[in-house]
């Protein structure tokens, strides 16, 4: 499902051409999320909804059924009870942890397990080839955060199944 470079927009106002076929939708609000859903989904782009970052909306299932009912493929959250809920709907969902340091890693992977996570992102990017050997192949990696250069791409990605980027460079990376 994801592979490659995945496009981390964070102004939906200014989406602009966005050459891969993924995209992370990090930040919206309730009145114009089916908005900026449309204009990505009429592109022909798969995209998941950081539900955390909806300005306006709560959590659980009913906050999760609103981002699938606005047209979202799926949702991205660091909140079990979004992630708990997703799966309960039976919509895709990607739990992110943060790899701040070693007890972050512990408790994230906890709750990896304990939620029966099957996606996962992990921030920052650069640290997680490392985390990455933790939870390959059992499960589908994506590196998020700080990673600014075609070559530090290009190493994360032999660890890891997808890059979310903010950087347009890097959208337009051959790979």
């Amino acid at each position: 499902m994801f592979k490659g470079i995945i496009a981390a927009v964070w102004d939906p106002e200014s989406i602009g051409e966005i050459p891969v076929e993924t995209v992370f939708l990090l930040k919206s609000d309730i009145l114009n999320l089916k908005f900026h859903l449309k204009i990505l989904k009429d592109r022909n782009k798969q995209v998941f909804v950081d539900v955390d970052f909806v300005e306006g909306l709560g959590e659980g299932e009913e906050a999760v059924s609103f981002v699938k009912r606005a047209g979202a493929d799926g949702i991205i959250t660091v909140k079990p009870k979004n992630y708990s809920a997703a799966k309960k709907l039976n919509i895709p969902s990607v739990l992110r942890i943060f790899a701040l340091d070693s007890r972050a890693v512990e408790k994230g992977l906890e709750q990896i397990q304990t939620l029966g996570a099957e996606v996962v992102e992990i921030l920052p990017g650069l640290v997680a080839p490392k985390v990455a050997k933790k939870l390959k192949p059992a499960r589908t990696v994506i590196a998020a955060g700080l990673i600014e250069t075609e070559e530090e791409a290009r190493e994360i990605l032999r660890y890891v199944d997808a890059i979310s980027t903010s950087s347009r460079s890097l959208w337009k990376m051959k790979l």
